[in-house]
């Protein structure tokens, strides 16, 4: 057990590592305007940068690096051509009855259909459909099915037509790669393409981070290893409920000590009672006590604020006014949402072992104090 800790103690060294470098790729505008899940979205992206007259003002570079990497997939042959002239690239074009094709690359006599799936369901007989389009109205057409990672389309779908399958994790990144290399001297272009790029290797699950959470997945998976992985998770809970009791309430009393004021926690498992938390007495009120209570069970949605000592000796009037200083209240408590840590897992841990869970709960007892100086509490 103690060679498989030492193994991911260095793998968690490394993920930091990579964690702290890629933090610009965390900010992510795609991922901000929610540019998911949505084909229309990804289809309009992609159509404006294969399009020849796009204000990104590359002409055909980027549709014929596009074919380029195609071929590279041996998903185009090698002697291949597509005829520049007249070109047009068109998102969501009608094709009447038998549907709406997601991209449309044509000219006079050729055409490629890109059939844009992401989380979508397949249509009943829609690339039959799409193939009967083109042959009707092409000499020359190439039919390709989009996925995330390069699925086949569903048989009800595909009905024997001739596609083939290409993929965001895959084509389009390696694509994009090279229209970077192309707009390097444009740096608004090179950098938005960037963005795109990490975006769909986030929705294709193939950052850093993703690739080092695999590598542990791995070694936790390893024969040598079930054994200690099982009883390491069978333990976690124990491991939180150590941390508190042992590390943190010592450091509550000295922080309460600081403070003049009395700690009234105990010891108990608080992993798995509902409602735990922490109560923190002043010997200057009469009413009321400071509280931290967790909503939910297991550490979970964790608040702060002020309730009182017996809800049979109360002080409504004093209530009120507390009302209009918290965020959130009930008959018998007033509070706000505990900072940072909402809920206490790894990070929380982290946070008592290393002291910054005192001095965020000495600043969070200091606002109480503030407010409610002026109080007869």
């Amino acid at each position: 057990m103690l060679q498989l800790l030492d193994k991911i103690k260095i793998l968690n060294k490394y993920q930091k590592k990579i964690s702290d470098l890629s933090s610009e790729e965390r900010f992510n505008m795609f991922k901000i305007c929610g540019v998911n899940h949505y084909e229309v979205t990804h289809s309009s992206i992609l159509t404006e940068l294969l399009s020849n007259n796009s204000s990104h003002n590359f002409g055909n570079k980027f549709f014929i690096a596009f074919l380029k990497t195609l071929k590279k997939e041996n998903l185009l042959s090698e002697d291949y051509q597509f005829s520049l002239e007249d070109i047009k690239v068109i998102p969501e074009f009608s094709i009447g009855e038998l549907g709406r094709i997601d991209i449309l690359i044509k000219n006079s006599y050729q055409c490629i259909i890109i059939e844009n799936k992401i989380y979508a369901k397949d249509r009943l007989e829609q690339l039959k459909r799409y193939e009967t389009y083109a042959k009707n109205k092409f000499t020359d057409y190439k039919l390709f099915y989009l996925t995330l990672y390069g699925d086949e389309a569903s048989e009800d779908s595909a009905q024997d037509s001739n596609y083939s399958t290409i993929s965001y994790s895959y084509t389009i990144i390696n694509w994009l790669e090279r229209c970077v290399e192309i707009s390097a001297k444009s740096p608004v272009i090179r950098e938005t393409l960037i963005q795109y790029i990490n975006h769909l290797k986030f929705l294709t699950n193939n950052t850093s981070l993703s690739k080092m959470n695999n590598e542990i997945i791995e070694l936790l998976s390893q024969n040598d290893n079930i054994e200690a992985t099982f009883t390491i998770g069978e333990r976690l809970n124990d491991v939180k409920n150590h941390l508190i009791n042992k590390v943190f309430l010592p450091q509550l009393n000295d922080l309460c000590e600081e403070l003049n004021l009395i700690n009234d926690s105990d010891e108990y498992d608080r992993v798995n009672t509902s409602w735990a938390g922490f109560r923190i007495i002043n010997p200057n009120w009469n009413f009321f006590k400071i509280a931290l209570e967790f909503e939910a069970r297991g550490l979970r949605n964790s608040i702060i604020g002020v309730t009182y000592i017996n809800p049979d000796n109360r002080k409504d009037e004093i209530l009120e006014i507390l009302k209009g200083r918290f965020k959130d209240k009930n008959k018998n408590w007033v509070w706000n949402d505990f900072p940072k840590y909402n809920s206490w897992n790894k990070d929380a841990m982290i946070a008592i072992q290393n002291g910054e869970m005192k001095n965020i709960f000495k600043t969070e007892i200091e606002n109480i104090l503030s407010k409610t100086k002026d109080l007869e509490m």
